[in-house]
This record gives C-alpha cells, structure tokens and sequence, in this order.
C-alpha cells in the first residue's frame, strides 16, 4: 500500500506485544528495515524470529535507564546506517485512583510514558537533520485529551505531554525535512484491556460498538510514516471508534 516505505528503516520501540508488534509486522509487510526493541534482549530475539523476516533488527534496553535510549537509537542506526523513522511506542500505566497517587508513581508513569520518548527523540532528531528527512511518530492516548477516566491522572498527564512534545518538536522540525506526529488510540485489543468484563465494555459507549484491534492502530502508524502523509505535521490522529466525540 506505501511503497516508498521499502528499504525504509524504522525503529519502533517497545514493540515485542501489542500495539508496537502490529506496527512492526505492518512495516515488514511494507518492505521496511525495522527495529524491533523491547527491555529484555531474549525476548526480543523470540519476536524478530517470530516475525520470520531477514528484515527485522533486534535493539534491547530499558528506556527508562539513563543513557539507554541514545545506546537503542545507536545501535538501530549502526545496524542500518540510516534512520527513516521511529515510533515512540514504547510505554503503560497501571490505574490508580487519584487518592492513592504517591509522587514515586508519578514520576515511574512520566518516566516511561514521556522522558522515554523525549530521549529517544533527542537521539533520533540530530540524525534525521543531517539526512534531511525523516519521520517520528508518537504513541499518545484517548486520556491524552480529558480526564483520565480510566487509566488515572498520571497516565493522562504523562500522554498529554507527549501530545504537547509532538507539536512542539513538529514546528521546529518541519522546515528541515523531519515530520512528527501522533495517534491516540482509544481501547485497543491487548493485554492491558483483556481483564475488563463485558459490561464495563458495554458501558464505555464506543459509537463503534467495540474495541480497536492493534492493526488499526498500526495502518495509521504506517500512513503518517510514509510519504501519502508528507503535508501532515503536527496533528494527532484519533483511532478511537469515535469514543473521544461520543464523549467529548
């Protein structure tokens, strides 16, 4: 469907489950060069043989050690010599009621759901100038835009931050050839949902009538990646089923 994406290589951190693996299956799909990355390095060795591609590099480290995102970006580009694009995938929460918030709580949810992406955006942007090009795409959420009704106030917190990064990064780096945006998916179909019982679900009110499934989210990742997306700058996608306007 993209076919400027092959030979294109592209990190997608935190990509061993869910929705990051969906996007890295898609890319392969697309003919890309794809970094696959999680914390432990076993596993993402199971992952890229699962995958059944030549195409796939695997890139281990914990993103919320100091140092290791610029070490992950290093590595994908020394493998590759080049940088195409990176999702800023890579992140979680757990929901707690405000009430129970501690100040270590919040600071984990930032760490790993914004500091993370900051760095690797760090490490990735001074390599994209010298290309001139290149493509970053963040992984934002529903909660992003409202109250964190369902995964609390440091999750919603932490991923509006990123919303803000995308624009803020996008405004400086569109004259120099470098897209940045975001997706904000709403409920998706993976492990972090599996749990919630079929009348919570009914409850929530998806105009659409059900969950997403990671390859939605993952078409969207591969569009604002390739070049049918090349005046989009800046912009938040909602892969949501309309839940954020049915709820707006």
């Amino acid at each position: 469907m993209y076919p400027d994406l092959k030979d294109k290589a592209i990190l997608v951190t935190g990509s061993t489950r869910g929705i990051g693996r969906a996007i890295a299956k898609r890319l392969l799909a697309e003919g890309a060069i794809v970094g696959v990355h999680g914390r432990n390095h076993d596993r993402v060795e199971v992952v890229c043989r699962e995958l059944h591609s030549s195409r796939t590099v695997a890139v281990s480290g914990d993103l919320g050690d100091e140092g290791a995102a610029e070490s992950v970006v290093s590595s994908f580009h020394t493998a590759t010599e080049r940088l195409d694009g990176v999702v800023n995938n890579a992140g979680g929460g757990k929901a707690v009621a405000f009430r129970g918030l501690t100040p270590q709580k919040w600071q984990d949810t930032f760490r790993v759901n914004l500091e993370a992406a900051v760095q690797v955006c760090q490490a990735a942007y001074p390599i994209m100038r010298r290309q001139k090009q290149g493509c970053i795409v963040n992984m934002a959420s529903i909660a992003a835009h409202g109250p964190g009704k369902w995964m609390g106030a440091d999750y919603a917190a932490s991923k509006a931050g990123l919303v803000s990064l995308t624009k803020s990064l996008a405004f400086e780096a569109a004259r120099l050839g470098i897209r940045v945006n975001a997706i904000s998916p709403g409920l998706v179909e993976t492990d972090m949902t599996e749990f919630l019982p079929a009348d919570m679900r009914k409850s929530l009110n998806i105009p659409m009538g059900r969950f997403a499934v990671p390859e939605e989210v993952a078409s969207v990742a591969a569009f604002l990646l390739s070049e049918a997306s090349g005046y989009i700058a800046g912009q938040v996608l909602h892969v949501d089923g309309g839940l954020f306007m049915g709820n707006a």
